[in-house]
């Protein structure tokens, strides 16, 4: 069968073999079958594909083309695939075999092994450096190593789930070392640093002689701590053939208990070098693993590791997936807790406009029709972002309504809310509210503020006044049992009120600029400005915004509601 040979890098060496009839080469765990992470390789790069006995390459259209025999490929134009071909993708080089190669020269070959003593004096345990496993392996027994390799090549080609492509490897090791009793594969957990056990083989019949102290089954899984530690500190692969009488290993008494006679254990590295975990082979009869067998496993774990390491990026890139689709459907329930619409009301006009930060965020408003042709205009703004915030946004915007139905005053509504909170028992959250109700007939606002921004009025004549900064309370969640104040103004044909959240004040420009601050009120400024009713109005500010922060990243859910009194009914 057809295979590819890595001629450079970290991973020179490693085996391929092409056992599908198309072989998609790239960076997407997603829909390729050789991934790789160099800068410039494409998503989908370059396929092999088999065509009766021949294999060809064909480029992908990729950015940076691929090259066979430093020959660009164009796409469109197959290459026949040629024994020893040279098939460049970005800074990774491969070489192409219709069959297996005998690498006869190394047969004979010496072993390097890299020691932590003098290997005279310590003829029981060697390390191995497993960064250089790739290039020395291949000059012990090419045909058991390959042997080896193509094995775990086969077994994981097709598989991209950490919990089937650890299995697979410890099932390809038993055939490969048949003197192997016990086999461990364990990985290092990234964030806790804590070893998870992945895979664990015995094989039946082991003798089951354990310490008193340590059930039958318990013992038959469990593995020297001290050993697994020296290996994954050290980065090398350790081969006792007597475990407890090897003075270089680290006094354990777990060796004793588990009757560990010889042992090997190497890293699962990475090409850039991480230990994502450990290999352990261990037998307790006098069956005994020698140099070659390190070697081959050593080889295999760097095989391994690569598989493991595609397999988590793939369950990354599942698990990224899988967020991305709850967080559109909490997108879409969160908007179902906005107004559909805003009111329409003769004689007034009504502009709304909601922007999170990420897809869901914490700022909220409403509109709530009251008896008395009156309704309640409400702003809340959450502390933080995302989804945490957006679900105190959602029970928040319950307890709104309820207290603004049963309450007669914002003041004392914003006083209820704050209770509600408090009772509800969540900490180190807060919200800043701006309440108010606006009586049709009379053109009359009362309002009220929870450490909320002040409502911005733009009159008639072009005048902007700030109103319900001087009776602003904590914001709710603060303090328990706080009292809320509101004050009225009136409201003329061609006022225009604006109410909004800090994330149109807190935008930023590409120099850390503030778009509001007291010193350039830049939103007042354009308040001044604009002439015409709350939709006009609305869309200025939007814009003026857009083109301060342009270049740098929102900062902040953003929520504006511009009404008032028009001179006609809206739509006439």
């Amino acid at each position: 069968m057809a295979l590819l040979k890595r001629a450079n890098g970290e991973a020179a060496g490693q085996i391929i073999e092409l056992k599908q009839e198309r072989t998609v080469i790239g960076r997407s765990p997603e829909h390729c079958q050789i991934i790789l992470d160099p800068n410039g390789v494409s998503r989908r790069h370059a396929e092999i594909y088999r065509s009766g006995a021949d294999y060809f390459i064909a480029d992908l259209n990729s950015r940076n083309q691929t090259r066979v025999n430093n020959v660009k490929l164009l796409p469109g134009n197959d290459h026949l695939l040629a024994p020893g071909d040279r098939i460049n993708i970005c800074d990774v080089e491969f070489l192409y075999y219709p069959k297996l190669p005998i690498e006869s020269a190394a047969r004979d070959a010496d072993v390097v092994i890299v020691a932590e003593g003098d290997a005279a004096d310590v003829p029981h345990l060697h390390t191995l450096d497993a960064s250089r496993s790739s290039a020395m392996a291949a000059m012990v027994k090419p045909e058991l190593k390959l042997k080896a390799i193509i094995e775990i090549s086969r077994n994981l080609s097709t598989e991209l789930r950490i919990d089937k492509v650890a299995p697979r490897i410890l099932d390809s090791l038993m055939e490969s070392f048949p003197q192997a009793e016990r086999l461990f594969l364990i990985l290092v957990d990234p964030d806790t640093k804590r070893l998870i056990r992945k895979a664990f083989r015995c094989r039946p019949g082991r003798r089951s002689s354990f310490s008193s102290t340590v059930p039958a089954d318990e013992a038959q899984v469990s593995i020297s701590r001290s050993i697994v530690n020296q290996v994954l500190v050290q980065k090398k692969g350790v081969l006792s053939q007597d475990a407890s009488m090897d003075k270089n290993l680290p006094t354990s008494a777990s060796i004793a208990d588990l009757k560990i006679r010889s042992v090997m254990c190497v890293p699962l590295l990475t090409p850039d070098g991480q230990a994502l975990g450990i290999l352990q082979l261990d037998t307790s009869d006098r069956k005994q693993f020698g140099n070659d067998d390190l070697e081959v496993l050593t080889a295999v774990a760097s095989q391994a590791a690569i598989a493991i390491q595609n397999a988590e990026l793939h369950e990354k890139s599942l698990e990224r997936e899988r967020l991305d689709r709850d967080l559109k459907i909490a997108e879409q329930v969160q908007k179902r807790f906005l107004p559909q619409s805003v009111p329409e009301i003769p004689g007034y006009e009504f502009f709304a406009h909601y922007e999170p930060t990420y897809e869901v965020g914490g700022d909220y408003y409403d509109f709530v029709p009251l008896p008395g042709n009156r309704y309640a205009v409400a702003v809340g703004d959450v502390s933080g972002k995302g989804v945490a915030a957006a679900l105190m946004m959602a029970k928040f915007s319950g307890d709104t309504r309820y207290c603004i139905l049963t309450e007669n005053s914002p003041g004392e509504a914003a006083r209820e809310l704050n209770s509600l909170l408090f009772a509800a028992g969540i900490d180190e959250k807060f919200i800043t509210l701006s309440l108010s109700v606006l009586d049709v007939e009379t053109r009359t606002l009362s309002l009220s503020s929870a450490g909320h921004p002040a409502i911005l009025i733009r009159r008639a004549s072009g005048r902007v006044e700030e109103v319900g900064e001087d009776i602003a309370g904590f914001p709710l969640g603060i303090i328990p049992g706080t009292e809320y104040q509101h004050t009225e103004v009136s409201l003329e044909p061609g006022d225009v009120a604006v109410v909004y959240s800090d994330g149109v004040t807190d935008g930023r420009n590409t120099r850390e600029e503030i778009y509001h601050t007291k010193e350039h009120p830049r939103l007042s400024k354009r308040l001044r400005e604009t002439t015409g009713g709350p939709d006009v109005v609305g869309r200025a500010i939007l814009q003026d915004i857009r083109e301060y922060t342009a270049g740098h990243a929102q900062v902040d859910d953003i929520t504006l509601v511009c009404f008032g009194p028009v001179s006609r009914p809206a739509g006439r």
